[in-house]
């Protein structure tokens, strides 16, 4: 029997299946981003590029790492219209309870993790807190919400059950961008529900905890066709679901350019149940057998468990990689009959077409940047392409590791941008003016000064 997890959705006088059909129209059932929408931030891809994030709305500053009050992340999650949480400090943030983006009042929001100095922004929950509560943010019942260099990781022990590092449920438009999750008990990413137009990308999700380790969850309890895009992404020593996939027919989810290092079982497992007839792409992925992988496994695999449909899997570009002692089969002999020669839909994302440059790739840009210690490790234990990786699966979460700090760069006039870069970006020292200016392309200051702190992020530099 195939586990199902119970949602995160409160409990209600109503029908459980009713309350949760409700939600998910009503938030499905919100005017979506036009096609002429600005993407979520340039070089944006994937099925959630047009989530607007906090766009037009708010610069709030975090100033603090406390739980809660004036100045907390917190603070900025429960406001109220679009808005922006920019960092003026970095460090570990230790929750009370998990950090909720929840109900259509929580959408437009971006958290932008790139602005803070330092060694930038760790999310965490007490593991003593008594809260059931424990997944360092959850997105639900929302849209339009973008999320960008956060490291999440539990402290929970593995008996505490239902731990993610990150879990989307009934929301859409949502765009998941070098984010690093670790140490779950449950799915280290979770996309649950009525979810779609989600783009997962530029990510690593690493050592989920034992007995129940897994890197990705995606379309559990959905009832609709899903939009999904897992993009460029890392999953490094996680039992199974790597990722797990259960669709219904007409979806379009890609699974594209990624790296899988060290499952133990089950590698990507597709499943057909509920609704049935999974629709998903696997395009230019490698996976690479590590230590505690079994000695005999396959990369792709449908799960005929309880299915009411057959899946359409269209698997092409992907490549495998095993110690001689070890056996890495590219598909499943019993999934071959469900391979497809076109896919459902044309892909959202660019690909390399080539699961080796994916491997370098994700190597050197996944994960929140600065890397902390523990992604510096995960990537040193995938390896160099075509040598033999390290690491293993883990009982219990790893150490917090202290967090260094650093001014943050000037910003006197409160618009989010370092004053002496931003006159590169058309706006003007002295002016709250993130908005004000916009290119030829239709990009704002603001736009256009995230994207380049990213960059700059990536590249180990910070404005002074």
């Amino acid at each position: 029997m195939r586990f199902r997890r119970p949602s995160l959705v409160r409990r209600s006088s109503l029908p459980r299946a009713l309350l949760l059909g409700a939600l998910a129209a009503a938030i499905l059932s919100l005017p979506a981003a036009g096609a002429d929408t600005l993407a979520a931030f340039p070089g944006a891809e994937g099925h959630g590029r047009q989530a607007q994030g906090g766009r037009n709305g708010r610069i709030i500053v975090v100033s603090n790492l406390d739980n809660s009050g004036p100045g907390s992340l917190r603070a900025c999650v429960l406001a109220t219209g679009p808005r922006n949480c920019v960092f003026r400090v970095s460090g570990v943030i230790v929750l009370q309870r998990t950090l909720l983006i929840d109900g259509p009042q929580s959408s437009f929001l971006s958290i932008l993790g790139q602005t803070a100095p330092g060694g930038g922004i760790t999310i965490t929950v007490d593991p003593n807190s008594k809260d059931f509560m424990r997944a360092p943010i959850a997105v639900r019942n929302t849209h339009d919400v973008v999320l960008r260099h956060l490291r999440l990781r539990s402290q929970a022990p593995e008996e505490v059950p239902n731990v993610d590092a990150l879990t989307v449920e009934n929301s859409r438009d949502v765009y998941v961008d070098h984010v690093s999750g670790s140490w779950a008990s449950d799915e280290n990413v979770n996309i649950q529900g009525q979810a779609t137009n989600v783009t997962i990308a530029y990510s690593i999700f690493g050592e989920g905890l034992r007995k129940h380790s897994k890197c990705a969850l995606f379309g559990s309890q959905s009832t609709a066709p899903q939009a999904i895009s897992f993009w460029r992404n890392l999953c490094i020593s996680n039992n199974d679901r790597n990722p797990d996939d259960n669709h219904a027919r007409r979806s379009c989810v890609e699974i594209v350019d990624n790296l899988f290092y060290n499952a133990r079982s089950e590698w990507a497992e597709v499943f057909s149940q509920h609704a049935g007839g999974t629709t998903i792409s696997f395009v230019g992925n490698y996976f690479k057998a590590g230590p505690s992988t079994l000695e005999r496994t396959a990369a792709i695999n449908w799960n005929d468990t309880e299915s009411v449909a057959e899946p359409s899997i269209y698997a092409v570009e992907n490549a495998v990689w095993a110690p001689p002692s070890k056996i890495l089969t590219p598909i499943a002999e019993d999934t071959l009959p469900v391979l497809v020669d076109r896919p459902e839909c044309p892909l959202s994302v660019p690909s390399f077409a080539n699961a080796e440059a994916s491997y370098r790739e994700v190597r050197a840009r996944a994960g929140a940047f600065p890397r902390d210690r523990v992604d510096r490790r995960f990537v040193q234990e995938a390896g160099e392409l075509g040598r033999e990786g390290s690491g293993s699966l883990k009982h219990e979460p790893g150490a917090l590791e202290p967090v260094s700090d650093a001014p943050a760069y000037e910003d006197v006039d409160g618009d989010g941008m370092a004053d002496r870069i931003e006159e590169r970006f058309g706006a003007k020292v002295g002016r709250n003016d993130a908005w004000a200016t916009r290119d030829d392309d239709g990009w704002s200051s603001f736009d256009r000064f995230m994207e380049w702190l990213s960059q700059e992020r990536l590249a180990g530099r910070y404005p002074d």
